[in-house]
């Protein structure tokens, strides 16, 4: 019956397993839970398109083009040479050399587009380019550990609101901002922007602990977290048509995502919900299974810092975390450099090239969620050795392409094996990724923050290997051939500590609040001998009085 709800506070406390844990039947049909994945998906799809749009944005927006020459084409006599690129044109005649811009009429340079313009172009080196860029990380490096704390006291769904609703005021404002403060102003916003992103991923595990029931586990966590490829791919389309417009311009990059973002904001706001106890029309009957196939509460409970600390499960997943994210950063910003300046393809350049591996792990996530949860109610592998075979798959195999990758000199092939690299990288997503909440449902979020910070802290290592081995000998194929290996085997190396460590089952510490009471209330202090004797010592005493 739609809009009854079920009365709950506790479940029992012990580790359920796929062989050990009673199965109910999912209700048929569509459900609260499968919307709440695509409110989380379209989330998370939005947030990435702003992480990612300004790589494209900056380049159009710093574009020295214009502002360099201040003379026209209008040039008569005998044309001896001329040279067309794409946004200049350069004439050289018997008595001077013409350069001009092959998008206007008229010559315009940046101080007929006016002090105040908003489409004006900005003079910004390279070093303050990458300080604009790596502003967002410094803010969601951060406000990771404060995110998955405020995601545990709060629920998942408030900061998510506070996410989209910041990043989509901050993204429409933005191309105003320079022309008062310069790239300062723009390092703030991507600053803010990254502080209130960092919300996302433990927001997006503390729902799904409570959301998603163990046999689809799989399938609903894949389905959301596929919106950061659709979401990098998207935006990766669409800002170069933006951009490349002569009408919109640079600035409608961030209109766009920022309205997408504060739509996308009312949705959630309306329809979504941080647990099914919360929900006002889900069905007993959905209710009754999510309860009855998770081993999460609602019950408000203090982070139990000191046992996920202390947990070798915890930290099995965070070194997995680490170097998955060490591989993937390499190949997203690495070897675009490597295929120009080895292979003689800017894979950035061509959309095909660029969107394609993209496209796979988006596909091969999807696959790999779908045979996780057929492997869970089948029963054919326990929970543990599902995430030390997926994991494998996501680590192992790619990193093996990786060190093959450098020896290939065929640009098909290259691509090809660029491909199956970041297809086959999706493993993970059925890997250590949801492994939080296998430990704890109820801590997947502060989980998630601990291990996504350790990530992305990792991940700055990639820079600074490729600079110490490479130098500046961005051609040599060898040197680039050791920077694969070297990352090749960290990943493999972490991917063994995951496989040790992992386990399946949901942690004692999962309900540590219940433990605590039920141990105060197994000691009985006598008077002021200051005697503790446990609860069945008192009772048999009682039993002889």
């Amino acid at each position: 019956m739609g809009g009854n709800k079920q009365l709950y506070s506790s479940v029992p406390v012990k580790d359920q397993t796929c062989e050990d844990q009673k199965k109910s039947e999912p209700p048929k049909g569509l459900g609260c839970r499968h919307l709440q994945t695509l409110l989380l998906f379209i989330s998370l799809t939005i947030g990435y398109t702003m992480r990612s749009q300004l790589s494209v944005s900056l380049v159009a927006m710093t574009n020295p083009n214009i502002s360099q020459f201040n003379y026209c084409n209008k040039t008569e006599g005998n044309v001896t040479f001329h040279v067309s690129t794409h946004n200049l044109s350069v004439v050289i005649t018997e008595d001077n050399v013409t350069i001009s811009d092959n998008n206007q009429e008229d010559c315009k340079d940046e101080e007929s587009l006016g002090k105040w313009n908003v489409f004006k172009t900005y003079d910004w080196d390279k070093p303050t380019q990458e300080m604009i860029l790596f502003a967002f990380f410094v803010g969601y490096m951060s406000m990771g550990i404060p995110a998955g704390i405020l995601a545990q006291k709060y629920g998942g769904k408030l900061p998510i609101l506070i996410a989209l609703s910041v990043n989509g005021i901050v993204s429409i404002v933005s191309p105003w901002v320079p022309i008062y403060s310069g790239w300062v102003g723009m390092c703030v916003c991507r600053l803010l922007q990254g502080c209130t992103q960092a919300a996302f991923f433990p927001s997006i595990h503390t729902i799904l602990g409570k959301w998603a029931p163990l046999s689809e586990r799989g399938r609903l966590s894949t389905y959301i977290y596929t919106g950061s490829q659709f979401g990098t791919v998207l935006i990766f389309q669409v800002s170069g048509l933006l951009a490349g417009s002569p009408t919109l311009g640079w600035p409608s990059i961030f209109w766009f995502c920022g309205v997408l973002s504060m739509l996308s904001f009312g949705l959630y706001y309306c329809l979504g919900s941080a647990s099914p106890h919360e929900h006002p029309t889900i069905t007993r009957e959905e209710l009754m299974f999510i309860i009855g196939d998770g081993s999460a509460d609602v019950k408000k409970r203090k982070t139990p810092w000191k046992n996920i600390l202390s947990s070798p499960a915890v930290w099995g997943l965070v070194t997995a975390h680490s170097g998955s994210a060490i591989g993937y950063i390499m190949v997203l910003t690495q070897i675009p450099t490597y295929m120009s300046k080895v292979l003689g393809v800017d894979i950035k350049r061509n959309e095909v090239y660029s969107s394609l591996p993209y496209i796979a792990m988006y596909s091969m996530s999807l696959i790999s969620g779908y045979i996780c949860d057929k492997c869970v109610t089948k029963n054919i592998m326990s929970i543990a050795n599902i995430r030390r075979t997926a994991n494998s798959i996501g680590m192992v195999l790619p990193s093996l392409i990786l060190i093959g990758f450098g020896f290939v000199s065929s640009t098909p092939i290259a691509v090809t094996t660029l491909v199956l690299c970041l297809g086959l990288h999706s493993g993970v997503h059925v890997g250590f990724h949801i492994n939080h909440i296998d430990l704890s449902p109820n801590f997947a979020g502060p989980i998630m923050a601990l291990s996504n910070m350790f990530a992305n802290l990792t991940s700055l290592l990639v820079p600074v290997l490729v600079s110490f081995i490479i130098k500046n000998d961005v051609t040599n194929q060898s040197r680039w051939r050791l920077v694969f290996i070297v990352i090749a085997l960290f990943q493999i190396l972490t991917n063994v500590i995951f496989v040790v460590f992992v386990k399946g089952k949901v942690q004692p510490w999962n309900f540590h609040e219940d433990e605590e009471m039920e141990k105060d209330d197994d000691k009985l202090v006598l008077g002021k001998t200051n005697k503790i004797v446990t609860k069945e010592v008192r009772n048999s005493t009682e039993k002889e009085q």
